[in-house]
């Protein structure tokens, strides 16, 4: 999947608008309408009430006439960017959709659905470059930096979130399957450091392990797992990850897991495959 053309927004890492690559200098659009253009864009395909814009862009008390103040800022964003850029009116804006705008999170949820989808039809070389790239666009999950904790704010985190741990997942599962351990190991410690609880990244780290000739270090990733379910939720690991440990216990070949049975990689405590 290559970069788009016309208007990208670009929520994670440094806020910025891209026209065919090229960012936009940022004082050409700034103040109150980047802010509008991050929520529009946080909010990309539902309309936003003209009082919620008021609300995130005057959160202490807006001007005395705040919904023309929004209606005049839209026209400066228009003027610059583009009539496309913003529709509606001032019953509700949204961002102008695709192919002419478009915005990083969605760029990436589609480099994540192409790795998924690479898996699947057995082409893992192609499977991580995809996931790679939904990483980097992603900046690894730091979207908004600087924001308050506005609920638009959180709920694009929350996706991006959810972005990256597909992305890892996919990358550790290409790269224990195009022999690359080391690749593996840096995309599966990279999801339990956001989520100790992640099973599905323990078993690609384990796995990782093992294929790099460091069986020691995936019993000690195993361990580790088992304590912190056992102090901090009271359970076990999943059938699945027991399985894979005792395969190493045994010394016998731990299998690289199978192509994602649907859309994901498994995203929950216990999810995911055996050995």
């Amino acid at each position: 999947m290559t970069e788009p053309n016309g208007v990208l927004i670009r929520l994670a890492g440094s806020f910025a608008i891209e026209r065919d690559g090229v960012p936009y200098p940022r004082g050409v659009v700034g103040g109150k309408a980047r802010t509008l253009l991050k929520l529009l864009a946080a909010e990309r395909g539902r309309a936003v009430s003209a009082d919620r814009v008021v609300a995130a862009l005057w959160p202490g008390g807006g001007p005395k006439r705040p919904v023309e103040n929004v209606a005049t800022l839209i026209s400066r964003v228009r003027g610059v960017l583009g009539p496309g850029v913003v529709t509606g009116g001032r019953h509700g804006y949204r961002l102008g959709g695709p192919p002419g705008v478009l915005v990083d999170l969605d760029v990436a949820a589609g480099l994540v659905g192409e790795a998924e989808g690479c898996l699947g039809a057995g082409e893992p070389a192609l499977a991580g470059a995809a996931a790679w790239r939904a990483l980097e666009l992603l900046h690894f999950g730091a979207v908004l930096e600087g924001e308050p904790d506005a609920g638009w704010v959180v709920a694009a985190r929350e996706e991006a979130a959810g972005l990256v741990r597909r992305a890892r997942h996919a990358a550790g599962t290409a790269g224990l399957r195009t022999a690359d351990p080391a690749s593996a190991r840096r995309a599966a410690e990279g999801a339990v450091r956001v989520d100790p609880f992640d099973e599905v990244a323990y078993r690609l780290l384990m796995r990782a392990h093992v294929a790099a000739g460091e069986p020691a270090k995936a019993l000690l990733a195993y361990e580790r797992l088992r304590r912190r379910l056992a102090a901090e939720l009271g359970t076990d690991p999943a059938a699945e990850t027991r399985a894979v440990h005792l395969a190493i216990l045994r010394e016998e070949p731990v299998r690289t897991p199978p192509p994602p049975p649907g859309s994901g990689m498994g995203t929950g405590t216990g999810s995911g495959t055996g050995t």
